[in-house]
């Protein structure tokens, strides 16, 4: 005969006492920044910033590159998909480079521009 039960913050399933206490986690623990981790509130300029390595750096070498580079050739360039190849461009952009799309004889693309003085 199983035991009836009963309702709890589980949907009603009884859970153990390892689940239980990995739900009732400290608030102090769940709002602790990740180190290494810069806020993107502090960010004042991309030259403050360590230059990225991988292939989000190769991505802003060709941006950075004097003709700028298409988002088929980012795409070609790294293996991602698309989608990913602009929210890498995005990425960039929210660690402080400058980056601007313009259409020049019928191509599209991406290139760093200079930051505008305050």
């Amino acid at each position: 005969m199983k035991a009836p039960i009963g309702k709890n913050r589980n949907g009603g399933r009884a859970i153990g006492k390892r689940q239980a206490a990995k739900v009732v986690r400290s608030a102090a623990k769940r709002r602790r920044a990740k180190p290494g981790r810069a806020r993107l509130a502090g960010v004042s300029s991309a030259a403050d910033q360590k230059r990225p390595t991988g292939k989000l750096g190769r991505v802003l070498d060709a941006i950075t590159a004097k003709g700028g580079a298409s988002l088929d050739e980012l795409v070609e360039l790294t293996g991602w998909q698309p989608h990913t190849a602009r929210a890498a461009l995005t990425r960039l952009r929210q660690c402080g480079f400058h980056i601007g799309h313009r259409e020049t004889d019928g191509r599209k693309a991406y290139h760093q521009v200079a930051a505008a003085s305050q």
